[in-house]
Parts: C-alpha cells; structure tokens; sequence
C-alpha cells in the first residue's frame, strides 16, 4: 500500500511537514546529494519524509505552542519568533521546517538513525596486542547536526522530564 503525505497545516489527520514535490524542489538544490534522493521511488520518499516529521516531533520540545487542539503535528504554532523578532505565521509550515524535514528526510534514507551504536556499553575492547578505546561522546544523534542547525532556534531538544506547567 502506498504511503500517502498530508502536509496539511494544522489538519487533523496531517503527517507530513512538507509536500513531496517541495522536498525535491529544496533537495534539488544540493547538486552533491540530490541524485541519490532523486533516485529513491515516491512511497520511499514519503515514507523518509513521513518519519522524519514524526521524530521531529518526539525530539524536539518546540517553543510556543500548539495553533488548535485538534492538530495532529506540533505545527503550526502560536507565540514563536524568528531569530530577527519576527512573528512565526500560525497558520502554515514555516519553510525553515519543511526544508529541515526534507533534509532529515534525506538522511534517513540514506542511514538507520534509530539503530543502536554496534560499540553502545563498551568504553573498551581489548584483543590481544589491540586496544580500542571508545568515545561516548561519539554517537550518532538521531537529528543530523545540519538538521538542528536548521530548527535549533525554534526548540530544544527533548529530554523525556516532566515539565512544571504554570497556569
């Protein structure tokens, strides 16, 4: 069955923060990537572009909040700035998202962003003469940095706490 995208702003049933045909337009753009995303079949794209809207979401506490209840996405969204002090229409995808999901979109069809680090628990392995030590630190992060680096003014990243909510 084939994945169907709705970027609907602030639809009920929404999947999707930007159209197929908009993430090629923005892909399109990077002449050193573009071919192999050009190459993936459209449920493959959609499915990409459908999943990175959908951990957008989950990993990312975004500013202000939700325009209506009913939305299914986090966005549109009321309150938000841009860096220049602008107001964030509440009534559409903002483009900075649409191009940050097509470029996430991009990434997972290249990579499992989800799958476990095959090193994840050793500081250390040892055999024989041979001694590899393991960075921590060095994991790959779920959202590629150019992706946070496209988003990183409008949330940040989601730490799973309770939040206190002041009414």
């Amino acid at each position: 069955m084939a994945l169907v995208i709705d970027a609907t702003a602030g639809g009920a049933s929404s999947n999707c923060y930007t159209t197929l045909s908009d993430a090629g337009v923005f892909l399109e753009q990077n002449i050193h990537t573009y071919a192999e995303w050009d190459a993936l079949s459209d449920n493959d794209k959609s499915a990409c572009l459908i999943m990175a809207t959908r951990l957008l979401d989950e990993q990312v506490d975004w500013i202000g909040s939700k325009k209506t209840e009913a939305q299914a996405l986090a966005w549109p969204r009321q309150f938000v700035y841009n860096p220049e002090g602008y107001s964030v229409d509440d009534s559409t995808i903002p483009d900075f998202l649409a191009n940050a999901t097509a470029e996430f979109g991009r990434h997972l069809a290249l990579e499992n962003r989800l799958a476990e680090n095959a090193t994840l628990g050793f500081s250390k392995i040892q055999v024989s003469s041979i001694d590899l030590r393991i960075k921590r630190t060095d994991r790959k992060k779920i959202i590629p940095k150019v992706v946070w680096s496209m988003i990183n003014a409008y949330g940040v990243k989601a730490n799973y706490t309770n939040r206190l909510v002041r009414c």
